[in-house]
């Protein structure tokens, strides 16, 4: 049995696409996990595709955003899968818990709230969750990741007005073989009776 080695963002729920790509390569399975940094680990050789949040903040990546010449100054391929909807973390019983579960929050109901961390890196987001749970502040990042990372305390909303954030595939032009491309045509909606 091979594996094929994937890492994916907190947040990102991949389950099905795993399950497809196992049931559809013979004689390869699916070895993942979460990482807060998945591109480190695609780089690093670690793992042969990861699940990646456009734009990102990474280490040596000025502006982080995986741009086209990122990705050939440093040997990568990427496809966008999907967008997220921008969330806020506020403390339980604040006022914008009373926002229903599928409404969202504008940006005049921010008006007069300290926004503690805006972003997509994971570990800040822990950090200054657990400050909105001690009822001080707000923070504002992909509502995917705040489910995924969550504390005690803390309720989250959509929040309209906010650029989204993107789920995109990347992985080492030097690994990109048959298998890769299974997975990335599957994460891309192909279906088995299809070809590429």
């Amino acid at each position: 049995m091979h594996y094929l080695k994937v890492v994916f963002a907190p947040g990102v729920v991949p389950g099905k696409w795993f399950g497809r790509f196992d049931g559809r390569v013979d004689g390869w399975k699916v070895a993942s996990a979460a990482a807060d940094d998945p591109l480190a680990h695609v780089r690093s050789g670690a793992a042969d595709i990861a699940l990646v949040r456009l734009p990102g903040e990474w280490e040596g990546m000025p502006g982080s955003n995986v741009d086209e010449a990122a990705m050939n100054r440093l040997g990568l391929h990427r496809v966008v899968l999907y967008e997220e909807q921008p969330g806020v973390a506020v403390p339980k019983e604040h006022v914008l818990e009373a926002v229903g579960e599928n409404e969202e929050v504008t940006a005049s109901d921010m008006d007069g709230e300290m926004v503690l961390y805006r972003g997509v890196d994971p570990v800040a987001v822990r950090e200054h969750l657990d400050v909105v749970a001690a009822n001080v502040g707000v923070v504002v990042a992909p509502r995917p990741l705040l489910r995924a990372v969550n504390r005690r305390g803390v309720v989250h909303r959509c929040l309209a007005g906010q650029a989204p954030t993107r789920i995109a595939l990347v992985w080492l032009r030097e690994r990109d073989d048959e298998v890769v491309q299974q997975f990335v045509g599957i994460c891309r909606g192909r279906r088995s009776s299809s070809s590429r």
